[in-house]
């Protein structure tokens, strides 16, 4: 109960500090990089609600100034020897694999207390989060500071939770918003025709660079489960787990250019460990079943989304998912014979 009172007296400071953004647009000193980017998540919300169908709300219709940054923190913890993630269970988000905090002091308990059972952890800054449409989600100061696809994606990612939301069912929720994300992100900046060519070659070397991350998680993956399932004593599994990331980072690193490595800085500067993983495997695992989805709606992200959110009541999504891609390649088969 206290840590839910403290997610409510955090949650309220947020909204009794929202301002309208268009009084914000309306001041005469209001610095352009800031009008620009305020712009341009009412322009990336107009285009997630009338082109990409997700669901329509007051959320980023206001701003909120985050006086000490960041705005939160969040964390993963997953056993030591097991790819799977510890889950937290509250009301209306159902059974989650992190936790989200406010306040520094109470992360670091939490932290401490579950270091101390022999989990592994995954700290880091809260940038985003969702209310699943219970309260309007303000525009937050800490984005300002982004690049403009990122601001973007940030903004369709997260309205994408207030559109289609499974409880309990993290990695459905999650891989999909990354997915809608990215894939919306691209389309805003076509359909607004004022980039030039350079700007999506930019975009694609990005993403070509993260898909580069998520082959080294899945490679890595596959090997401590491998690991994990073997004859080993604990001894010898936490030694060659100790080399399997080691090898993994160092592996990520050579395949980046000094400019990436300087993008991906904080990526190095965390412990690569099983909640550190999880956490990522959670965000990108499924992203190839999303493609062959994308694919069965003619590349129409709408269409997708009007799809998805009939599997909002399903128990298991994903396998439901895959159930109709079966079904669908085995109506290929039938009509090509």
């Amino acid at each position: 109960m206290g840590y839910l009172w403290h997610l409510g007296r955090g949650q309220v400071r947020i909204l009794m500090g929202m301002q309208p953004v268009e009084e914000i647009l309306t001041r005469e000193d209001l610095p352009s990089p800031v009008r620009e980017k305020l712009l341009l998540v009412q322009q990336a919300k107009f285009f997630g609600e009338e082109v990409l169908g997700l669901a329509a709300s007051k959320s980023y219709t206001f701003f909120y100034e985050v006086k000490t940054p960041p705005l939160g923190y969040n964390l993963s913890a997953s056993p030591a020897l097991e790819l799977e993630p510890y889950r937290w269970c509250f009301p209306i988000a159902g059974c989650v694999p992190y936790k989200g905090f406010f306040e520094r002091e109470r992360a670091d308990r939490e932290r401490d207390k579950l270091a101390g059972m022999g989990y592994d952890i995954y700290d880091r800054p809260l940038v985003a989060y969702s209310t699943l449409g219970w309260f309007p989600d303000p525009i937050f100061s800490t984005w300002l500071g982004a690049d403009r696809p990122f601001l973007v994606e940030t903004v369709l990612h997260e309205m994408v939770h207030g559109t289609i939301y499974v409880k309990n069912q993290s990695a459905f929720n999650e891989s999909v918003a990354t997915f809608i994300g990215e894939h919306g992100t691209e389309a805003f900046f076509r359909r607004a025709g004022s980039e030039p060519d350079d700007f999506f070659l930019r975009l694609h070397e990005t993403w070509r660079v993260e898909a580069v991350f998520r082959e080294e998680m899945n490679r890595l993956a596959e090997g401590l489960r491998r690991l994990y399932a073997s004859d080993l004593d604990r001894a010898a599994k936490l030694q060659e787990k100790a080399r399997l990331y080691r090898e993994a980072k160092d592996s990520f690193r050579g395949r980046l250019s000094p400019d990436q490595a300087r993008r991906f800085a904080q990526v190095f500067q965390h412990e690569w460990n099983n909640a550190f993983l999880v956490t990522h495997l959670t965000y990108y695992e499924d992203l190839a079943v999303w493609e062959e989805v994308l694919e069965r709606f003619d590349g129409d992200v709408r269409a997708m989304v009007g799809w998805l959110k009939g599997l909002q009541d399903a128990q298991d999504p994903l396998e439901r998912v895959r159930a109709w891609l079966g079904s669908q390649a085995a109506l290929d088969r039938g009509n090509v014979h």
